[in-house]
C-alpha cells in the first residue's frame, strides 16, 4: 500500500487511468493470445497438409509467408500492452504531460492496429488463385476463426481509448499545476524542463520501436531464411548477418539510449557527444536495412510485409519510424545540452531533490508535505 501512495498519490485520476490500463492491458493480451492460437493452427493445418510448398505457385507462397509474420505482430502487439502500462506508471510518478500526450498517440495507434489486423485476417487468402482457394478448403472451419476474437479486440481499445483520452486530459490539468508549483514561474526553466521531458519520452520510444525492429528481423533471420540456406555458404552467410544485427541493432541500441539517459541525468556533456556516435551508426545500419530491402524483394517476399508494412501500424513503426526518431532524438538532445548547467539538474536530481524537499522536489502527487509554510493556491 505504500508504494500505491508513493507512485498514485491521492488522486482518483491517476488511479482511474492505472486501472482502466491494468484492464486494457488483460483484456488485450487475453485476446491477442487467443488470435495468435487461432493463426497459429491455419499455419499448422497448411503445413501438416504441405500445402506451403512453392510448387503450388507466387501467390500462396506469398500468403503463407505473410501468415507467418502475422504471429510476430501478434506478440509484438502483446508487448505494446506491457510497454504502455510501464509508460503510464512512470507518466503518473514523474508527473510528465509529455508522456501522457504521446501516450495518447500510442494509444490512438494501438486502436487503428487492432483494426488493421482484422483486415490482414480477413484478406490473407483473399484472392481467385486456384491453389490458395484450395487451401482455404482445406482449412474449413479454422480459416479465419479468430474473427469474434478480433472484432471483440478492436471494441475493446476503441472504448479503453476514449476514456484513456479523457482521463489523460484531467490528469494533464493536474500535471501541469503541479510541475509549476515544483519548477516555478521561471519560464525559462520550464522551457528547459519540457525539453528534458521530451526527449526522456522520444528514448522510451526509442526503446520500444528499436526492439520491435530487432524482434521482427531475428525472427525474418531464424524462422524465414534459415531452414531455406541448404548450403555452407549459405547459413555462413545468415549467421555473420545475425552477428552484424545483434551488434549494431541490439547491443549499440541498447548501449547508446543507456549513455543518453545517464548524460542527461548527470549533464556529463562527453557521454551525450558519445550518444551522437552511437546514434549515427544506429542511423547507417537502419538506412542500410531499407536499402536492403527494397533493393532485394526477391529475399523478402512475404518479409518486405514483415519489415515495411509494419511502419502502417502505430502511425509509421519500423524501419522508417527508427529513422524518423533518431532524426528527431538528436536535435533534441543538442537542445539538452545547450540547457546544461542551468539549474534544471536540480529539479530533476533525486539527490537534490530530497534534499530541497520542501521547495524543488519532484514528489508524487498527494504526497507534498504538510508541514511546508509556503503559500499555494489549492
Amino acid at each position: 500500500m505504500w508504494i500505491i501512495s508513493r507512485i498514485f498519490g491521492e488522486s482518483r485520476w491517476t488511479r482511474t487511468i492505472f486501472l482502466t490500463i491494468v484492464i486494457q492491458a488483460l483484456l488485450a493480451t487475453i485476446f491477442e493470445a487467443i488470435i495468435f492460437a487461432y493463426h497459429a493452427n491455419q499455419i499448422s493445418i497448411i503445413d501438416k497438409e504441405r500445402l506451403d510448398q512453392k510448387g503450388f505457385g507466387d501467390n500462396l507462397a506469398t500468403a503463407y509467408a505473410n501468415a507467418r509474420s502475422l504471429l510476430v505482430y501478434f506478440i509484438l502487439f502483446i508487448l505494446a500492452q506491457v510497454f504502455t502500462l510501464a509508460l503510464v506508471i512512470d507518466a503518473i510518478y514523474q508527473k510528465n504531460t509529455i508522456q501522457l500526450i504521446a501516450l495518447i498517440a500510442f494509444e490512438l495507434g494501438m486502436s487503428a492496429y487492432s483494426i488493421i489486423q482484422y483486415h490482414q485476417s480477413s484478406t490473407l487468402f483473399d484472392t481467385d488463385d486456384a491453389n490458395v482457394q484450395l487451401v482455404v478448403a482445406y482449412l474449413g472451419e479454422a480459416y479465419h476463426a479468430s474473427r469474434w476474437a478480433e472484432i471483440t479486440m478492436i471494441c475493446i481499445m476503441i472504448i479503453s481509448s476514449m476514456i484513456f483520452c479523457f482521463l489523460a486530459y484531467k490528469l494533464y490539468l493536474e500535471f501541469g499545476w503541479h510541475i509549476y508549483k515544483k519548477i516555478g514561474a521561471d519560464l525559462a526553466m520550464r522551457d528547459r524542463y519540457k525539453m528534458y521531458q521530451i526527449f526522456m519520452m522520444l528514448l522510451k520510444l526509442d526503446f520500444f520501436f528499436f526492439l520491435a525492429l530487432s524482434v521482427q528481423y531475428l525472427a525474418l533471420l531464424c524462422v524465414a531464411w534459415w531452414p531455406e540456406a541448404t548450403t555452407e555458404e549459405a547459413k555462413s552467410i545468415i549467421i555473420k548477418e545475425l552477428i552484424e544485427h545483434v551488434i549494431l541493432s541490439c547491443v549499440v541500441s541498447v548501449v547508446m539510449l543507456c549513455l543518453a539517459y545517464w548524460g542527461l541525468r548527470r549533464e556529463k556533456k562527453l557521454v551525450m557527444y558519445m550518444f551522437h556516435v552511437l546514434a549515427a551508426t544506429s542511423q547507417g545500419y537502419f538506412i542500410y536495412l531499407l536499402v536492403q530491402i527494397f533493393s532485394n524483394p526477391d529475399r523478402f517476399v512475404g518479409s518486405k510485409v514483415f519489415l515495411t508494412f509494419f511502419c502502417k501500424l502505430f502511425l509509421k513503426i519500423g524501419l522508417i519510424v527508427d529513422i524518423i526518431l533518431i532524426v528527431i532524438s538528436v536535435p533534441v538532445s543538442f537542445i539538452c545540452v545547450r540547457n546544461f548547467n542551468h539549474g534544471l539538474i536540480n529539479h530533476i536530481s533525486h539527490a537534490t531533490a530530497s534534499a530541497n524537499a520542501t521547495s524543488h522536489s519532484m514528489t508524487p502527487i498527494g504526497q507534498e508535505k504538510t508541514g511546508s509554510r509556503r503559500w499555494s493556491i489549492e
